[in-house]
């Protein structure tokens, strides 16, 4: 207990080997019952920048009511449909890193003594995505769920680069990777080709302090958005931790190598109570 409770809560500006998965009670049962997490997809985003379609033209490209722009819009709507359907991801909370050199050292050392930057002591998250502070906070090692998460890969599943969130409101760039190129192109895959994959780990400023950090994969052989997709996280999940707000009279089980901790509020610095 010790070593991950060190991890959790040491003074340090940010631990690189623990993510943090938020989900309301009912979820959680069914995660720890069947040992696997759901993945989500597109459509079902808080983010207009990724749950609306693109509308596949910028003010750049010649729009002329011909044989070659139906074509286009055609392939262009069929791309919009694959994106939606194959997408799937999993995502997580991170600890926030202060590496800032111009940053004060007082600053700093106020920083880690709150333990505001931990990823399982994020107020506002526990709130939108944990049932107001009544839910649950799943801690898994990072470099053990990959491995799970990589086993996915075969024939039909490519699996993309997991990395953390970039948060941009600046987006001409995404604009034109976007739009489309000239008519002498093929565009049924459009939106999943490499240029634009990269885009799949864009998210607009507002959603900065989620510091986020995802899995995604392509699966070409899913049919819609609401197929369901699992992957099985073995033992990378290392902790549970209970919301201010869960009740007294409910009891989480938990595998026995799964610590179990209950978070605490107090003039707004969070703290963890350890229950196994």
């Amino acid at each position: 207990m010790t070593m991950l409770k060190d991890k959790l809560i040491q003074e340090f500006y940010g631990d690189d080997s623990l993510l943090y998965h938020y989900t309301s009670l009912l979820s959680a049962c069914k995660i720890l019952e069947s040992g696997s997490l759901k993945l989500s997809n597109l459509t079902n985003t808080n983010d207009p920048l990724e749950f609306v379609d693109f509308h596949g033209f910028s003010s750049s490209f010649p729009i002329n009511e011909n044989d070659d722009f139906k074509r286009i819009l055609c392939e262009l709507r069929v791309s919009s449909e694959r994106r939606r359907n194959f997408v799937r991801m999993l995502c997580f909370c991170r600890d926030t890193f202060c590496n800032n050199d111009d940053w004060k050292n007082e600053k700093k050392q106020n920083f880690a003594d709150n333990l505001l930057h931990k990823g399982w002591a994020r107020s506002r998250i526990w709130a939108q995505y944990a049932d107001n502070h009544a839910g649950v906070c799943l801690v898994f090692d990072k470099d053990e769920f990959k491995k799970c998460f990589d086993s996915l890969a075969n024939n039909n599943i490519e699996i993309l680069q997991d990395k953390k969130i970039k948060y941009t409101n600046y987006i001409s760039k995404l604009e034109s990777a976007m739009s489309p190129k000239g008519i002498l192109y093929d565009y049924f895959d459009f939106y999943l080709e490499p240029d634009r994959k990269e885009y799949l780990f864009y998210k607009c400023e507002d959603y900065r302090d989620e510091n986020e950090y995802r899995f995604c994969l392509i699966n070409r052989a899913l049919k819609s958005p609401d197929e369901a997709m699992f992957v099985n996280y073995g033992t990378s999940l290392k902790a549970v931790i209970l919301g201010q707000r869960f009740s007294n009279c409910l009891k989480l089980e938990t595998p026995e190598n799964v610590e179990q901790y209950q978070i605490r509020w107090e003039f707004g610095r969070p703290s963890l109570l350890y229950l196994n």
